[in-house]
């Protein structure tokens, strides 16, 4: 299967609180990668390390409090395998937001797509839980 992985959570917290967590280094490492670096402007480099796998990409959208896309490529695999990530961060009514996340590109990869689907299923989890204070298992289990 090779369509767009499309995940969203709606959070009990304001697009402005949980827009940095998307993008700062060590507010994502207490929600996603073990270890991120991140130049947040649009045109930015950006590398995570999980576990033992290493990604890394351009910022190619950087619109705060509303939008963040990434290229997404594995080290050590070749670069047509590269995919790309969209966030949205989208007010709602009450100090509410929603981020859906639009992982595409898995034409050349579909092998890979069901653990990336899962793990956007934890991980968009484990932000919302973050943003809202509550506890959270951080890491992903396959």
């Amino acid at each position: 299967m090779s369509s767009p992985i499309v995940r969203s959570v709606e959070i009990a917290a304001p697009a402005e609180r949980v827009f940095p967590l998307l993008v700062e280094p060590a507010s994502l490492e207490r929600w996603w990668p073990d270890v991120a670096e991140l130049e947040a402007r649009e045109g930015g480099r950006f590398r995570m390390r999980f576990g033992e796998s290493v990604v890394s990409g351009d910022v190619a959208v950087y619109e705060p409090p509303r939008a963040l896309a990434l290229t997404w490529a594995w080290d050590g695999r070749p670069p047509e395998l590269e995919t790309r990530i969209d966030l949205t961060v989208t007010p709602l009514d009450g100090d509410r937001c929603r981020v859906e996340v639009v992982h595409s590109g898995w034409e050349r990869a579909p092998e890979l797509r069901p653990a990336h689907d899962a793990g956007w299923a934890h991980f968009l989890g484990s932000l919302a839980a973050l943003a809202e204070g509550r506890p959270f298992e951080r890491t992903f289990k396959p």
